[in-house]
């Protein structure tokens, strides 16, 4: 691959997320001791490195979007050869799993509304219980309750 396909990936990369060419010796030396060092077996053969910040799906979707184009346009296949998630090593066909994974923001919705529906569900049945004795009161005090005559 030729430094300018690198630099055409590169700004379609989501924001926080970056793509590191760098000789696998090197690479084994700078994550020892880190969290990723659980990445090292990976560390063979010809790579490129993607450090992915909170958006890890739209990292994921990039570089397979990438890997079509570039097969389709030059016939380069690229693979995915490991990853690190958590500090734990992610095995090549775990990795596109991680494409379907929603978003912080999605997350923070799904638990909102979540939140929300509890709340309203109380407020019904709470509303509901004050109602039904409303119109209890009610029918006792007009004379239309058949078990209790005022």
């Amino acid at each position: 691959m030729q430094v300018k396909d690198f630099e055409t990936f590169r700004k379609k990369l989501p924001q926080g997320t970056e793509l590191i060419v760098a000789k696998n010796t090197l690479m084994v030396k700078a994550i020892e001791g880190t969290q990723y060092a659980a990445l090292s077996p990976a560390c063979v053969g010809p790579n490129a490195y993607l450090f992915s910040g909170e958006d890890v799906a739209s990292s994921i979707k990039a570089f397979n979007e990438m890997a079509k184009a570039w097969k389709k346009a030059k016939g380069v296949e690229l693979q995915w050869n490991g990853g690190v998630l958590d500090g734990k090593y992610v095995k090549p066909t775990d990795i596109n799993k991680l494409e379907n994974l929603p978003t912080k923001k999605q997350i923070i919705g799904q638990v909102a509304r979540a939140i929300k529906q509890v709340t309203t569900k109380v407020a019904r049945g709470t509303n509901g219980v004050a109602a039904k004795l409303a119109y209890g009161t009610k029918a006792i005090a007009d004379g239309k309750s058949p078990q209790i005559q005022a």
